[in-house]
């Protein structure tokens, strides 16, 4: 039994008449081949450190029919900043295949950025978004990149580009993708909580102490981590970081012991300010060689993020 936020409990499901009405959260199967990844990224949301992404995507479809997604509206709407899944009925799985999979702009590799048009004015300055589309895996793997559409600067500054356009168009329908596919596309009548069964933990390299004023780093000195050594030394150098892997009963217990030291996990959203297995969350801490500031994140069912990038 294991639940969101590494204390003992469980979720409602029923009234307990018809059904049961509690349940523990069940963790996803490990792997799954990749159909489809999408996330978007804007100038001011980087999803890496160290050239390892330390954030989820914002969706991502494997082939067994599980689409994982940020839940209430995506990163980038109103969303609760937590994952979920929801199983694809064949019938939904085929329409990815036909209005997603099958788009022209995403049969072969390809990056889509703004041409200036000749002779044009100075365009006006801002911040850009750009998608990005991984498809399959191996030899066989697309991935496809495309700045934004800007809609009325488009004819004035920039060369239209018609994949640009229908890849924004795509990325709005992912963002909404329950509500873009309606009811009859899923097996299941709603999305739940995606637990993983594998989590990437990243470590920024030892700072000297203490921290600065405002930074809350409590110390983890002498505590007893469900794997060897110290948590200083945990996984394999990226660089001057660290990073590596947890199970789904590691993560639970590291949670549960950072939650029991003082440790904050920094909320983003609306969702609860602490550490949870249903999304990604960074804080910080200290240890005998200085202090640290972690990342841990829910590994998607294809393994994606690893510390490889």
């Amino acid at each position: 039994m294991v639940d969101l936020d590494s204390q003992i409990g469980w979720i409602a499901l029923g009234s307990g008449v018809s059904g049961p009405w509690l349940e523990a959260v069940p963790a996803q199967p490990a792997t799954s081949t990749l159909l489809l990844r999408y996330q978007r990224d804007c100038d001011v949301s980087p999803r890496e450190m160290g050239g390892v992404p330390v954030w989820p995507p914002d969706l991502t479809l494997t082939a067994d029919g599980r689409l994982v997604t940020w839940g209430g509206g995506g990163r980038l709407g109103t969303g609760t900043f937590r994952l979920v899944v929801r199983q694809l009925s064949p019938s939904g799985l085929a329409r990815f295949q036909r209005d997603v999979l099958d788009l022209p702009a995403l049969q072969a590799s390809a990056d889509y950025v703004l041409e200036r048009i000749s002779g044009s004015p100075e365009p006006p300055g801002h911040g850009v978004c750009v998608s990005g589309f991984t498809l399959g895996e191996g030899t066989a793997r697309v991935e496809v990149t495309a700045v934004g559409w800007l809609g009325q600067e488009e004819g004035v500054y920039w060369i239209p580009s018609p994949e640009r356009r229908a890849l924004d168009e795509l990325a709005a329908h992912l963002e909404e993708v329950e509500v873009w596919l309606g009811a009859a596309a899923w097996s299941e009548p709603i999305a739940r909580p995606y637990v993983s069964s594998s989590y990437l933990l990243w470590l920024e390299p030892p700072n000297d102490p203490p921290p600065p004023s405002g930074v809350s780093a409590p110390s983890v000195i002498g505590a007893a981590w469900p794997f060897d050594g110290p948590i200083d030394q945990f996984g394999e150098p990226v660089g001057q970081a660290r990073c590596g892997y947890l199970d789904l009963a590691q993560a639970f217990e590291t949670l549960r012991l950072m939650r029991s030291l003082g440790v904050e996990a920094i909320a983003l959203g609306d969702a609860p300010g602490q550490v949870a297995l249903d999304g990604q969350r960074y804080g910080n801490f200290t240890t005998e060689v200085g202090w640290f500031s972690f990342w841990l994140t829910p590994r998607s069912p294809d393994g994606y993020p690893g510390c490889a990038g």
